[in-house]
């Protein structure tokens, strides 16, 4: 932990908060915590300690500068606090644990998570994250909670309120009698999920919605998504992900969605307004 994290924890610590609706009280605080200028503060976490710290501090600094860049230089984004947490369920416990032709631990520790806890995850790394000595005492000053974990669930991605979770690595057909594979994620893919699921930390909803309504074949997918202005947004799932590379290749927010950012977004954040945003630019 670097000086820079060290004096701000101690901000967050000693700062007295106006605002009594904050990440320390619930996972969806209704308000931003007033401020002076578009700085997003947030911690990193790697829930489940399948990364090293040293990796925790790299892709911090890709996500910091590809956040900004996504944003079009309107908002920074300050990871504030970088950590590594482990499991609260370990599978040293569930010694019943089995699946057919995987006997690796670490797999499977990985995949009870899908079959015992699944998209309740977020609430599981927001409940941990209030206990942790090294997020919950700063958490009150927190705009959010980026994760990285390998705890497996039905999605690259959730957000649930100003919790945002991705998975890392990511176990591939497991359920096939091979038993599968893990597939270890780049920097560059773990960035690119994490912008996508702050961006709905920031209340920001998917864009190219008309080309994922149930029943579409995946032709009529494809054209839909070639028509849309807004297929290469970060927030559509439209946009090719395999084109994501750790040095020169990234998805950022495009004109509907950086629009929504500086006309109501920003404001809210300067002026600890709402934060569940209303009228919103709808982005086809």
């Amino acid at each position: 932990m670097g000086f820079r994290e060290i004096f701000f924890i101690a901000l967050l610590m000693l700062e007295p908060l106006a605002h009594a609706d904050t990440l320390a009280d619930v996972m969806d605080p209704s308000t931003y915590i007033p401020r002076s200028d578009a700085t997003l503060n947030i911690a990193l976490v790697d829930y489940g300690q399948e990364h090293t710290h040293e990796d925790l501090l790299r892709i911090k600094t890709l996500l910091e500068k590809r956040f900004f860049q996504a944003t079009d230089s309107m908002i920074k984004l300050n990871v504030a606090i970088t950590t590594n947490i482990p499991y609260r369920s370990l599978i040293s416990s569930h010694p019943e644990y089995q699946l057919p032709n995987i006997t690796d631990p670490a797999r499977l520790q990985r995949l009870w998570y899908y079959d015992f806890v699944n998209e309740n995850i977020m609430q599981e790394i927001y409940d941990v994250v209030k206990t942790s000595l090294s997020i919950g005492p700063s958490l009150a000053g927190l705009d959010a909670v980026a994760t990285i974990t390998g705890a497996q669930f039905d999605g690259l991605g959730f957000a649930d309120g100003r919790i945002a979770v991705t998975e890392s690595p990511r176990e591939i057909a497991w359920a096939l009698p091979d038993g599968g594979t893990t597939e270890i994620v780049s920097d560059g893919s773990v960035v690119d999920e994490l912008i996508h699921e702050i961006g709905h930390t920031l209340f920001l909803g998917h864009t190219s919605t008309q080309c994922q309504k149930p029943g579409m074949t995946y032709e009529e997918t494809k054209l839909c998504c070639a028509a849309s202005d807004a297929r290469d947004d970060v927030m559509s799932y439209c946009r090719d992900r395999k084109k994501v590379n750790d040095t020169d290749f990234f998805f950022g927010f495009k004109d509907c969605q950086l629009r929504n950012i500086k006309n109501l977004v920003i404001p809210a954040m300067l002026s600890g307004g709402g934060w569940m945003i209303q009228n919103r630019e709808i982005c086809n």
